[in-house]
């Protein structure tokens, strides 16, 4: 009998919850779905969060990225972050511009 590892177990219960929430998760998956608004988001986000399935946050937000407010989300986000570096924290200014640079590459 095949043993079952950590990431099945996990699997199992994103499967689950996909079973449980196919409404849901037709909302995530589906871009320029019309019942996909801000507070659905919201929602979703919470939930997810909740249910710690983090990673499906992401793909939320990349299945919906073209929406307007999930661009504003990304740009206040960016936007935050080079404040705190500029301001001290955390990394610092030319590290910041070289993980920038990289992404040119």
């Amino acid at each position: 009998m095949k043993k079952i590892t950590k990431r099945d177990r996990q699997t199992i219960r994103f499967l689950k919850w996909v079973r449980r929430y196919p409404g849901w998760w037709y909302l995530i998956c589906t871009p320029n779905e019309e019942h996909m608004n801000i507070k659905m988001m919201n929602t979703l986000i919470k939930h997810l969060a909740q249910e710690q399935l983090y990673e499906i946050i992401f793909v939320l937000l990349m299945v919906h990225r073209k929406e307007k407010y999930v661009k504003d989300v990304s740009n206040f986000m960016l936007l935050d972050m080079v404040t705190e570096i500029w301001g001290g924290k955390g990394k610092d200014r030319e590290q910041m511009i070289k993980d920038i640079l990289k992404y040119f590459e």
